[in-house]
């Protein structure tokens, strides 16, 4: 299974590993005293683990948006959930392959609108030339998927990211061995550990309510769950089943580890573990994600690059992984970053030469009168490593000290006291604004196209089913 190995200088391997909605702390090496990811776990003493990474709009279209753009999503064109992507823009995959590189992607897609499990044509891919996965959806049992320009749906008999896995290792494994040595750009998205917390009875197991602690920000009761304690019992139900579906994503990193060490392309690999937003499991009263709450703006951020990069470092400088991700492969890889990009390259905190290179990130939530997922006013905010502000377009709605406040419950924002602060940050805020393009006027519009509720999605997912051509 040897392949001759890259000298160094030559072009590396990039790999993405996303799972969807993962929260920062659902990890061992993060101080988590509860879950297992073992093998996460060594991927970060391996690699380059940043502390304080967080995405500018946390939500799924919109973060994926800004990977493949290195664009803010109001700039990308993404205002929300289920709208398809604008094309004429630069895409990372596009960039990749025109220098070089064999491009793969594996999973969820979730930018060509809103039909769920649906085909995904090739003019639509961002330059991704092999692919095997569907547009949106979270079916984990007998999942439908499309492999590259063949528009019949498949379905295999297996957990939703074992297979997808081994669809992973088949792209790269036929780049490896394709005799032309060229590198690859593969990208894969688990829908794991999103909900439904639907997952083989092992993993479902391994975790018990009474043991997984919720945070302190988590309220005893709530209107939704009466009863003293009921809502941070819900909380610890929930978390027991999101980490037995962090196993399961741990389980299949450790597969695709296995697989380069075999392979002897570790240290010729550059692998990404990122996701694009938490999940509040319950804290402040809320689940889900789409605001500015720690729990749903920090993620995990894990960059191994053994060439290049020095391993076990914990990066506690800021950086937003959705705009930065992008800007960050392509100075790495040696490639030009496209002239609209927004984003900072963390090459200097990954290979030592800087302490920082941003003095804050940004939020951004766009204003989206009906629909689902409706957000009827927009806000914007700035967080720093002390400050977190967020303001409507009327007036400011948010102050939180992170240093004095770390669960974000004293809002400080109408605070005589701290008006030179709300002055600072709110003018930190304005210059990026302008400076990208930002306009409080932005609006998704409902429906996107070919939009379909979870009932519709989940017919035609049932009709696609009934004529998929079924995979081991």
């Amino acid at each position: 299974m040897e392949v001759k190995e890259r000298l160094e200088g030559e072009k590396p391997n990039v790999l993405v590993i996303y799972p969807d909605q993962m929260r920062f702390d659902a990890m061992g090496c993060s101080g988590n005293p509860v879950v297992k990811t073992p093998h996460i776990d060594r991927l970060a003493r391996e690699g380059v683990r940043f502390n304080h990474a967080y995405t500018a709009f946390p939500l799924c279209c919109p973060f994926r948006a800004s990977v493949m753009t290195g664009k803010y999503p109001h700039s990308a064109g993404m205002p929300a959930n289920h709208y398809p992507i604008p094309l004429g823009q630069e895409f990372l995959a596009e960039i990749f392959r025109d220098h070089g590189w064999r491009t793969g992607y594996i999973g969820k897609w979730h930018l060509d609108g809103g039909i769920k499990h649906g085909y995904v044509a090739p003019h639509r891919r961002l330059g991704f030339d092999h692919f095997v996965g569907f547009n949106r959806g979270h079916t984990y049992f007998k999942s439908i998927f499309f492999r590259n320009n063949d528009p019949r749906p498949r379905t295999s008999r297996r957990y939703e990211p074992d297979y997808q896995t081994d669809h992973l290792i088949e792209f790269m494994d036929s780049c490896a061995h394709g005799g032309d040595d060229e590198p690859f750009l593969a990208m894969i998205c688990y829908g794991l550990p999103h909900a439904p917390l639907t997952m083989p009875d092992h993993y479902a197991s391994l975790y018990s309510p009474g043991e997984v602690p919720a945070r302190d920000n988590t309220p005893s009761t709530h209107k939704r769950a009466p009863g003293e304690g009921a809502w941070r019992e819900r909380a610890r139900r929930f978390l027991a089943g999101y980490y037995g579906l962090m196993a399961s994503v741990d389980h299949n990193v450790g597969k695709v580890l296995d697989w380069l060490d075999g392979a002897g392309l570790a240290d010729d690999t550059l692998v990404v573990f990122v996701s694009d937003h938490g999940d509040m499991a319950g804290e402040h009263g809320r689940f889900a994600k789409k605001t500015y709450y720690e729990a749903a703006m920090r993620v995990p951020f894990i960059v191994r690059y053994p060439r290049r990069f020095d391993a076990g470092r914990v990066v506690d400088a800021l950086v937003d992984p959705s705009v930065d991700l992008m800007p960050t492969l392509l100075e790495t890889c040696g490639l030009p970053a496209p002239d609209g990009v927004q984003g900072t390259s963390a090459l200097p905190l990954l290979d030592g030469s800087a302490e920082t290179t941003r003095e804050a990130v940004f939020y951004e939530i766009d204003k989206e009168r009906e629909g689902p997922e409706r957000f009827p006013i927009a806000e914007r905010g700035v967080r720093t490593r002390e400050w977190l502000y967020v303001r409507t377009e009327e007036r400011g709605a948010v102050l939180f000290n992170l240093q004095d406040d770390p669960l974000e419950t004293n809002n400080l924002v109408d605070s005589a006291a701290h008006s030179e602060t709300v002055a600072r940050l709110d003018a930190m805020l304005s210059e990026h604004m302008a400076r990208t393009g930002d306009d409080w006027a932005i609006e998704a519009v409902f429906p996107p196209p070919d939009f379909q509720t979870h009932g519709e999605g989940g017919r035609y997912g049932r009709e696609l089913l009934s004529r998929a051509i079924v995979e081991p």
